[in-house]
């Protein structure tokens, strides 16, 4: 998915997949690091799209625990609470780092339906897409050991986030052993305690410049385990 800000629409089928092939483009809003993008008590109204930095989706419990529920970079959609019509969000969106979104209200986007049919069939391959990921994560967060977590959690970021490096290595923004608490449901202790035993065997290197690892190094020990 590639987001060009000032190039016209390309000629499109019924076959294309890509909302943003129908959807007009918007001046990004911008949000500085830690600021709320949308709150669980906001008014479900419309989606957004990720044009630069990383977006934490969350929850809080009732307890007062934050579960992380995806960590979304640029062309990752959010905010689909709307199109299922809930009256509020239910979750908390905040970027990471410094954020540049899009965002499209309900009314907009049932205009533009109106004249591409298409666009309604590509957002529900979005929500499609993102509800089998977050089953994937459900699934894992209930069978899998926390090392294992932890692994899906950096192959994912990885996917994500990840930059090219030497041969199959990927760079990952700086991410803070908190976070990834939170993401795979246990605390910053334990998630610092298996870093360091991955970083011990070479097979993950962090400092304040982020992340290095190969992920395919770290398929194997899912595989092997």
């Amino acid at each position: 998915m590639s987001l060009s800000m000032f190039q016209p629409l390309p000629e499109t089928s019924v076959w294309d997949d890509d909302p943003l092939l129908f959807l007009p483009r918007k001046q990004p809003q911008k949000f500085r690091k830690e600021q709320i993008i949308y709150a669980p008590e906001d008014h479900a109204d419309s989606i957004f799209l990720v044009v630069r930095g990383a977006v934490k989706l969350s929850r809080i419990a009732e307890s007062g625990r934050e579960t992380v529920l995806d960590l979304l970079g640029a062309d990752e959609f959010f905010g689909e609470s709307a199109m299922r019509r809930q009256e509020v969000r239910g979750e908390s969106a905040m970027a990471v780092g410094d954020v540049a979104v899009m965002e499209w209200k309900l009314d907009e986007l049932s205009d533009i339906m109106l004249r591409a049919p298409e666009l309604g069939c590509a957002l529900l391959r979005v929500m499609a897409d993102k509800m089998s990921r977050a089953g994937a994560h459900i699934e894992s967060m209930a069978i899998d050991p926390i090392v294992q977590r932890l692994i899906k959690a950096l192959l994912r970021l990885g996917e994500e986030f990840g930059e090219p490096g030497p041969g199959t290595s990927v760079h990952v923004m700086p991410i803070t052993h908190k976070l990834l608490g939170k993401y795979v449901g246990t605390s910053r202790e334990i998630v610092t305690q298996y870093m360091s035993e991955l970083r011990r065997k070479h097979l993950v290197q962090y400092d304040r410049s982020g992340l290095d690892f190969d992920p395919v190094e770290l398929k194997k020990l899912l595989v092997a385990r």
